[in-house]
């Protein structure tokens, strides 16, 4: 069963400030005693701790710079392909995307808004999540200073198939929304 957006919302941004917190700690440790494994731990907490802040505040300033906006479902990025209903259906999308944590569920929820609004509900959603995969690449950038090239890569690639999932299911729900919407007309037509 999805939360309501305060408690998903509120739990992220608790577990991001406590990841910047041990990121802190645990650098102040590495230059304090000098353990390598320290400066390790300093790493991997701080590109936690990006991947975190980085998705809440894309979400919000998506949110925030779209809200208004309409959305060219034919442009480039956002034009559905014909393969795609048939690989939607080959990984099974639709038995697994309602377990998928949603961190504002209001905004998908046909009983709150309206037909039009849940359809660019869905296209702020793919470009949120499209925008974070594209920086979640960012932290191979650390290692420039720090080196470990395998590790950045590896997360970075992981933290970018995360986000796609999240794609996905926007994608596969569009179709669905665009049927909503036409029954949705027809029926206010006919009253």
């Amino acid at each position: 069963m999805r939360e309501k957006t305060s408690k998903v919302l509120f739990r992220m941004i608790i577990f991001t400030i406590v990841l910047l917190v041990l990121t802190a700690l645990s650098y102040t440790c590495y230059r304090t005693y000098n353990e390598e494994w320290m400066l390790s731990v300093a790493i991997t907490l701080l590109t936690f701790f990006y991947h975190f802040a980085m998705r809440l505040m894309v979400g919000e300033a998506v949110t925030l710079l779209y809200r208004s906006r309409e959305f060219n479902q034919n442009s480039i990025g956002f034009r559905m392909h014909a393969f795609e209903k048939r690989f939607y259906k080959m990984i099974k999308v639709k038995q697994w995307k309602l377990r998928m944590i949603t961190a504002k569920p209001e905004q998908f929820d046909i009983k709150q808004v309206t037909p039009e609004e849940l359809l660019h509900n869905v296209l702020q959603a793919e470009l949120v999540h499209r925008i974070i995969m594209l920086l979640s690449f960012v932290p191979i950038l650390f290692t420039i200073p720090f080196g470990a090239l395998p590790v950045f890569v590896i997360t970075s690639v992981c933290a970018c198939l995360g986000d796609c999932i999240f794609v996905i299911i926007q994608r596969y729900n569009r179709p669905r929304v665009l049927a909503y919407m036409k029954m949705a007309k027809k029926t206010e037509h006919k009253e």
